[in-house]
């Protein structure tokens, strides 16, 4: 019988979940999909029959954006996910250990080609390519020859892209299915050089073209310019209407990774930053005069710190900043250079300590430190 080997697998993996949470006080997700694919390699190709998948990859925003993604598709029936946000192979594999008639999937950047061949998608969203942990993702343009050459090959699915990202642009040019949305027009910070011919490109004002043909001209969606979390829940729904997913409103701060917490009488907003582009991001957002920033550069976040050079600070000038992190001294001289004060501490108690009881403190955080935190 062709199942028997895919069923005593599925048991054993699920198992060890049961095991991972009642011993380890773990959540089981990626130990399930690690035993899974050790026993049945075929076990996402197997699960996925019979359902309807969507993806969601991208450098930021992966997370929030496939957990409204799910919000959305709820409206028509049962959808399985990662509630952790684990989205490399095992974590895609756990996820599909639950029965349901579809499965909304966060996919890593390096993993989406691989994810994208074994469950056969109805839509995939492509949020945006930026420079993230140089020691594995490399130039940004590594990662999108690799989703290039996968969306020429998969003409039954629906890419959704923001084409105001070229690096999302080219890699899904010889798509067969693509629904381009625009917002206007942005700045990339990778993007002077085009991915497509290495010529450089032409910008005015947030738009792009080059002399190859790249361009963000050619929409099928224009819409306002907005925030990052606003753009991503309206990629989210245009995903969702493709399988026809009526429209959900949703606020964007439910959009950012952040969490609050109370440490002697301050109370700490705390956003996850992991990259350029979402320190960038996140700093416009700083309206307290009392900041902390965390650096840490361990394999999640990055080994590399010389991205700090690529975030503009000055928005930072004349307010109080603690720094702390084991990368606290990295990012006290980018801000030196930048002629920004600010106090070293030695852990987040102490840096918090720096703050006076009843005051509010905006947080940004490296992912190590976010998710310590959190708990």
């Amino acid at each position: 019988m062709p199942n028997r080997g895919l069923k005593r697998a599925v048991l054993i993996a699920l198992l060890s979940a049961w095991a991972s949470k009642t011993f380890a006080k773990k959540s089981g997700e990626t130990i399930s999909g690690r035993v899974l694919l050790f026993l049945r390699p075929s076990a996402i190709s197997e699960l996925s029959q019979g359902r309807r998948v969507l993806l969601v990859s991208g450098t930021n925003g992966k997370t929030s954006t496939t957990r409204f993604l799910v919000r959305i598709i709820e409206q028509l029936g049962a959808v399985t996910t990662s509630p952790s946000g684990s989205n490399l192979s095992w974590g895609v594999a756990g996820s599909l250990l639950k029965r349901a008639n579809y499965a909304v999937l966060e996919v890593d950047e390096l993993h989406l080609a691989n994810v994208i061949k074994q469950t056969q998608p109805e839509v995939v969203l492509l949020l945006n390519l930026t420079r993230d942990q140089l020691h594995r993702m490399h130039e940004v343009k590594r990662v999108a020859d690799r989703w290039r050459e996968i969306a020429e090959q998969s003409p039954d699915t629906t890419f959704v892209i923001d084409i105001d990202d070229p690096f999302v642009n080219y890699a899904t040019q010889k798509a067969a299915k693509v629904l381009r949305v625009s917002f206007g027009g942005r700045s990339h910070p990778d993007g002077a050089v085009c991915p497509n011919c290495g010529g450089y490109m032409k910008w005015s004002s947030g738009s792009y073209e080059c002399s190859c043909g790249l361009s963000n001209k050619s929409y099928d969606k224009l819409l306002v310019a907005t925030s990052a979390p606003e753009r991503n829940s309206i990629l989210a729904n245009i995903a969702g209407s493709v399988i026809g997913a009526p429209w959900l409103e949703v606020s964007p701060s439910e959009l950012e990774r952040t969490i609050s917490i109370e440490s002697g009488g301050v109370t700490a907003s705390i956003r996850l930053t992991k990259n350029p582009a979402s320190w960038t991001e996140a700093l416009t957002g700083i309206n307290s005069n009392q900041v902390i920033l965390i650096l840490n550069a361990r394999e999640v976040d990055g080994i590399d710190t010389s991205w700090l050079y690529d975030v503009d600070f000055q928005i930072l000038q004349g307010r109080k900043v603690v720094v702390t992190g084991e990368r606290a001294l990295d990012i006290q001289y980018r801000l030196h250079v930048q002629g920004i004060e600010s106090i070293a501490a030695e852990s987040f108690a102490t840096a918090i300590s720096q703050f006076s009881s009843g005051e509010h403190v905006q947080v940004l955080s490296a992912y190590t430190a976010f998710f310590e935190l959190s708990r």
